[in-house]
């Protein structure tokens, strides 16, 4: 009795007060309505572009009234007790990315076979705070709803996998405040306060360079020079040779030789499960305290690696330096900073794909898990695009 309770203080207090996600705009809902028939099973596979995703489409599926689990990163687990509360008694379950822990997919593969209800899974495994675009799907998500599919068996109903492109938008001028927040990010790291003149992909540029070097500095590695990097344009390359060099040498320290050199996030996930066995081993107790340090550096690793670096420069609107400005605040103080101002978040629910169909007649599960994946994540996308064409919030304008 407790969940519709807690999914309508989701609705009208948690998102708008908290999240200050102000309205829930629904699209695409007769796509997946008319196509699920009864008895198939349901796996809804989203982007993750913002530390609200995970309410913004609970409040989605409870307006069309489809109840659904949802596979978290247990770290949103740790944000505090409310939070904690809510999201478990609203039908969210954790999982550690890094670990072998069997236990959520054996609940998961159980949601989906029991078929009451339905299964969200974040198929980019972190949030990457860019909501023009989907960050490398891993193929997790499609291997769980496969297998699903395998032990459900030709008679045993379908398993749907829904692509859902979520875009959180501005609808309220929140430059004022975005300045703030650089300027605050600035004093922290003993900078110059963004400039009445200077455009602020100019200032996300000097102070991003700066907050790099200082960190790769402080963990006695060589960085660019924040004087010295020139224009935004060539930011992209900067952070990917500083991302390649944290990870080159945690490789080294870790007995790791990677088959994926330009793969940055997934030698990063590569070090991480690496860490979480020593960390997790009692014969490597010696290690324990060394291991901590490692974790430090594959963090720092990842924080590089997801900055695009021309991704405001490309298309400087306010949405993009928004939520660049809330990236680089997070990183620098180590915490989840509060939103920026009221934002409208658009869910859009993709067709939805067959996944008894995509198995027939295929022998081997993998070339169908790559395909399906990529099939998914290129769905979320165009979704994306088709949200931007219809956008005209404050938040999707220029920032001038």
């Amino acid at each position: 009795m407790i969940a519709p309770v807690l999914r309508r203080y989701n609705a009208v207090r948690f998102l708008p007060t908290i999240k200050r996600v102000v309205e829930v705009d629904v699209r695409g809902a007769s796509r997946f309505l008319d196509a699920k028939g009864p008895g198939d099973r349901v796996v809804f596979m989203p982007n993750h572009p913002t530390h609200a995703d995970a309410p913004v489409l609970m409040e989605a599926l409870r307006r069309l009234e489809v109840p659904a689990q949802i596979m978290a990163a247990y770290d949103v687990f740790l944000r505090g007790r409310f939070d904690r509360f809510l999201l478990r008694r609203m039908g969210a379950f954790s999982v550690d990315r890094d670990a072998a822990d069997p236990r959520p997919m054996k609940h998961a593969m159980a949601v989906l076979e029991a078929g009451r209800c339905g299964l969200t899974v974040f198929p980019e495994g972190n949030v990457y705070l860019e909501n023009d675009h989907v960050g490398p799907f891993l193929e997790g998500a499609a291997f769980l709803a496969l297998r699903a599919q395998q032990a459900l068996g030709d008679d045993g109903g379908r398993v749907l996998a829904v692509p859902v492109s979520i875009k959180a938008t501005y609808v309220g001028d929140a430059r004022p405040e975005v300045v703030a927040r650089l300027a605050r990010v600035a004093e922290a790291i003993a900078q110059d306060p963004p400039g009445a003149d200077e455009h602020p992909r100019d200032t996300l540029s000097r102070l991003g360079l700066e907050a790099m070097r200082r960190n790769l500095k402080h963990r006695g590695i060589d960085g660019p020079d924040a004087a010295d990097h020139g224009p935004a344009s060539g930011l992209p390359g900067l952070i990917r040779g500083a991302a390649t060099g944290v990870l080159d040498r945690l490789e080294k320290k870790l007995g790791i030789e990677t088959k994926t050199p330009d793969d940055l996030i997934e030698r990063v996930r590569q070090c991480r499960r690496v860490i979480h066995e020593v960390r997790t081993s009692d014969d490597r107790a010696a290690d324990h305290a060394a291991a901590a340090t490692w974790a430090d550096e594959a963090m720092l690793a990842f924080r590089l690696a997801s900055y695009r670096g021309d991704y405001v420069a490309n298309k400087p609107t306010l949405d993009r330096v928004a939520e660049t400005a809330e990236k680089l605040e997070e990183d620098v103080f180590g915490d989840m900073p509060a939103p920026l101002g009221d934002r409208l978040a658009v869910v859009s629910f993709g067709e939805p794909i067959d996944l008894r169909e995509r198995l027939a007649g295929s022998r081997k599960l993998r070339p169908v898990v790559r395909a399906v994946t990529g099939e998914v994540e290129a769905a979320v996308q165009s979704g994306l695009d088709d949200i931007n064409t219809t956008l005209d919030t404050r938040g999707a304008r220029p920032w001038q």
